[in-house]
């Protein structure tokens, strides 16, 4: 697990999401769950629509692994 804001967008593999089941805005480290806000692992603006590695799902707590 990384430290909180321990990762770079750029080593978090910040990107588009592929589909809504992996965005951010449904990824338990995203806050608020809006179109922008922050992670508490990746740092800078997290865009809503976009995903990472990190990806955690807060419905089920699942990984992508």
């Amino acid at each position: 697990m990384a430290k909180i804001w321990g990762l770079s967008k750029a080593e978090a593999n910040y990107r588009p999401a592929p589909g809504p089941g992996v965005r951010c805005r449904d990824c338990k480290f995203m806050w608020p769950p809006l179109a922008y806000g922050g992670c508490r692992l990746v740092r800078g603006v997290i865009r809503g629509g976009d995903t990472c590695n990190e990806f955690t799902s807060r419905a089920t707590g699942a990984g992508q692994g």
